[in-house]
């Protein structure tokens, strides 16, 4: 079994019906998750000792409006966060949709991942997504 099947099976495991989808492209795991489940899953994904990602590398909001030249469908916002466990040295990109296009909101992870401050307060300033029980969430800009 290689590393790669290894994390996807221990994410299954963890996480069970959380998951939305989980894929591998390019060498890469993505893992989606509703925006209900998003603060739960952070904490499982660096508590859980099968996974351990105890690093947040960046977070970043995501505006599909006009991917696919406008051909998508779905929700416009997203967060997506890459993660590192330096326990298993494995990567983990966790997506997540703003269930609002209008006000988009989902639950800050600085609880989880201090170093999400920042990038939080980024991506509501340029995004304008709103980050739930962040401590200062206020325009960097």
């Amino acid at each position: 079994m290689t590393r790669l099947e290894t994390l996807v099976r221990n994410l299954g495991a963890a996480l069970g019906e959380r998951a939305a989808s989980t894929a591998v492209a390019r060498g890469e795991v993505t893992l989606v998750v509703a925006a209900a489940e998003y603060l739960g899953t952070a904490r499982l994904l660096r508590d859980d000792p099968r996974l351990r990602f105890e690093q947040l590398i960046d977070l970043a909001g995501v505006d599909y409006l006009h991917y696919g030249n406008g051909s998508r469908e779905g929700r416009r916002f997203a967060v997506v966060l890459h993660l590192l466990s330096v326990t298993h040295n494995w990567r983990l990109r966790l997506r997540t949709f703003c269930p609002d296009d209008d006000l988009p909101m989902v639950a800050s992870v600085t609880p989880v991942w201090s170093a999400a401050d920042w990038f939080e307060r980024e991506a509501f300033d340029l995004f304008g997504i709103v980050f739930e029980g962040h401590a200062d969430l206020r325009r960097i800009l």
